[in-house]
């Protein structure tokens, strides 16, 4: 009898150690993914405030102008430009020059709220509130102008590129 309870503990013993370790890598399994999970999350997170922060810097671009920095400032705004928003400004972008220099104008804009609203692939949406004084012929004191603005960037290589912007009510 006590032959058949020697032989009976390492059966058991051999069961017990198999399921240690079919624990243990079931764990680590769990923990990778986990871990690819958490990194996805902040590899989505760090390109949603990039985006955020190319948003937030072409708002103020187009609302920061004047009259001595019309040229610098178009080409400013067309560097950060793609699709739809940069062909549309290149055909405004003499006028908008012109408009700037011969009206003496100086905006000086600052974005007071800003966020993601949607995030599609390689596409984000982001809402702009922004403020901006402008000054110019008829009003040589300056004026506060509040714009509120959507702006869909696209990231093309390593760069977020706004593709379309529009003032919305």
């Amino acid at each position: 009898m006590a032959e058949v309870a020697r032989e009976v503990v390492p059966w058991r013993r051999r069961i017990l150690q198999a399921a240690a370790l079919v624990l243990a890598a079931g764990l680590v399994a769990a923990a990778t993914l986990l871990l690819l999970q958490l990194n996805d999350a902040n590899a989505d997170e760090d390109s949603r405030q990039s985006a955020l922060q190319v948003a937030r810097q072409v708002a103020v671009d187009l609302t920061t102008v004047s009259k001595d920095t019309a040229q610098q400032d178009v080409s400013r705004l067309m560097g950060a430009a793609t699709g739809s928003f940069k062909d549309q400004f290149a055909q405004q972008a003499d006028v908008f020059r012109k408009v700037v220099q011969q009206a003496s104008v100086t905006s000086k804009g600052t974005v007071a709220e800003a966020g993601v609203s949607s995030v599609d692939g390689d596409t984000v949406t982001v809402l702009a509130a922004v403020s901006a004084t402008v000054q110019n012929a008829d009003a040589p004191t300056g004026e506060q102008r509040q714009y509120r603005m959507k702006m869909q960037l696209h990231h093309e290589g390593d760069r977020w590129l706004v593709s379309d912007l529009e003032f919305v009510p």
